[in-house]
């Protein structure tokens, strides 16, 4: 058995993966675990992986595709994205915060394919 883990997003590195997406990241022993800030309009690429994704809308409101289909969520919601399913997400007018948990974890936090059209 491994020990807990207690932290603060606000005190782990943030990097920025695209212009105007900042994020912070931690993997546990089975999961990745990362809160996104999208700044207004911001999008993450149509991209894939071979884990679930499990996507919280934590303030804001954003557009996602996933398998074709698309929609818009509002803070609150969730959505959940099978493994290899391309799937992107942009904010809203206002920008957008989300925690997305990946199962089982990643290598690191670009361990994902973009999906070029």
């Amino acid at each position: 058995m491994t020990r807990e883990q207690i932290g603060v997003f606000t005190a782990l590195t943030t990097e920025e993966p695209y212009p105007g997406i900042s994020r912070q990241s931690f993997n546990t022993e089975k999961t990745t675990v990362t809160r996104y800030s999208f700044a207004p309009g911001a999008a993450f690429p149509l991209h894939r992986h071979p884990q679930e994704q499990i996507t919280l809308i934590e303030s804001g409101d954003v557009k996602w595709i996933a398998g074709g289909r698309e929609g818009e969520l509002s803070a609150g919601a969730y959505f959940v994205v099978p493994p290899d399913l391309e799937h992107s997400i942009q904010a809203g007018a206002d920008g957008a915060t989300i925690l997305a948990i990946v199962v089982p974890g990643r290598e690191s936090a670009d361990a994902y394919e973009t999906v070029k059209r």
